[in-house]
């Protein structure tokens, strides 16, 4: 009996896998059977065209108007053309196996998704010359220099502040070390924005569900037009202790503006129980948003602290900056100081809210700005916090195709 229940697992992944290729079968057959059908009925009624119904003359009338009837069939005849060998690329066999071996690239199976599941967006205009691992080339500050009359000139969108991204829950014991992706995908193109991206040499250390892990990203803001998407690749390294597991691997969705009305920010969350664990995912949704990009350098003295950015509505801090190392100015160079993550998306209403802290041997010293948003343009402030004088730059923009 022990042997049985060995080969148990892999049957069960076995059958409903090929549910899954039964399903994915099923689906371009009723797709084959659509396109027939059109064409059918395009070819029945340019024959009847052709034989010199008037029912089928007077409608072509109506569609078309008065033009040339010789440049009306030219015309019909090249659509059916073109829909004719759309339908045969369609139902080539060649064309099943590139879609079908598309869809098993983001299959998994697992049985806390309920056997077969996707882990990565499928919801593409075609499948099949998709490339998930595009990195968006989108960058921030795309408006900063537009010039803009009056209000009516632009049009704000909603947009999401990933916050955190923790590990929930963990079917084995903390600490662990993770390495991997956590990318997000938005409506201006569907393509990787990275919020977590490591190494097996660069694992980050987790001891507890009450870590986040360390994000470095979006690059730019996220705009919440349609479903805005987090996909997780989290991967458990091994050591002597502890074997190579996969961690978190699937993907979860944000809803988007079609499925909501919001009247103000909101602080929102979501969860992704794959392989070894739950991971939670908490996010603002910031309404009439912008971009805001953020720079700071040390112009004299030694900064050594911490740098965190939050709303005037949602109070959850995004860490910019943690007190890895001293920062110090040179005799005639500022020195950047690196910032884990950069940009902001804030409610054009709000404030945007900057605190900075700095330890020296004297103490701690606090120092926090607020900004007004605003839809282009930038702003440079010179602050004293500690012993270090700061320049800290603010750069605007809308979020927009």
């Amino acid at each position: 009996m022990a042997n049985l229940a060995a080969y148990v697992p892999p049957l069960v992944k076995d059958f409903a896998r090929l549910d899954a290729e039964a399903e994915i079968a099923a689906k371009l057959e009723r797709d084959e059977q659509v396109q027939r059908e059109i064409m059918r009925k395009f070819w029945e009624d340019r024959q009847r065209r052709r034989d010199g119904d008037p029912d089928a003359e007077r409608a072509e009338e109506e569609e078309e108007g008065e033009e040339d009837d010789s440049e009306e069939d030219e015309e019909e005849l090249a659509e059916g053309e073109a829909m004719w060998e759309r339908m045969h690329l369609l139902n080539t066999e060649e064309r099943r196996a590139r879609y079908w071996e598309a869809e098993k690239r983001i299959l998994d199976y697992d049985p806390k998704q309920g056997g077969v599941y996707y882990t990565r967006i499928y919801l593409v205009h075609d499948l099949v010359s998709f490339d998930h691992d595009e990195e968006s080339p989108i960058p921030p500050m795309r408006f900063t220099n537009a010039v803009y009359k009056n209000k009516n000139d632009y049009e704000l969108c909603e947009a999401v502040n990933i916050l955190s991204v923790k590990i929930g829950s963990l079917d084995i014991e903390f600490p662990i070390h993770v390495y991997g992706t956590v990318i997000a995908r938005d409506s201006l193109d569907k393509k990787c924005v990275y919020l977590f991206r490591r190494d097996r040499e660069e694992s980050q250390t987790i001891n507890s569900k009450d870590e986040s892990l360390i994000l470095t990203g979006p690059k730019r803001g996220l705009a919440l037009i349609s479903n805005t998407h987090v996909e997780t690749n989290l991967i458990i390294k091994g050591d002597q202790n502890q074997e190579e597991r996969p961690l978190s691997k699937g993907i979860l969705t944000i809803p988007g503006m079609e499925r909501r009305v919001l009247t103000r920010c909101e602080l929102e969350s979501c969860s992704l129980a794959t392989k070894l664990s739950t991971v939670d995912v908490v996010y603002g949704v910031v309404k009439d948003a912008v971009e805001a990009t953020i720079s700071i350098e040390v112009l004299a003295g030694d900064f050594f602290g911490e740098i965190t950015a939050c709303t005037s509505s949602i109070k959850e801090r995004l860490v910019l900056h943690d007190r890895l190392a001293h920062i110090t100015s040179g005799k005639k160079i500022a020195q950047i100081i690196p910032l884990l993550r950069s940009v902001v998306a804030v409610y054009v209403k709000e404030k945007l809210l900057l605190t900075i802290v700095a330890h020296t041997e004297d103490g701690e010293f606090t120092k926090c700005i607020d900004y007004t948003p605003r839809v282009n343009g930038s702003s440079l402030d010179e602050i004293t916090v500690g012993l270090a004088v700061l320049g800290v730059k603010v750069v605007w923009s809308i979020i927009d195709y």
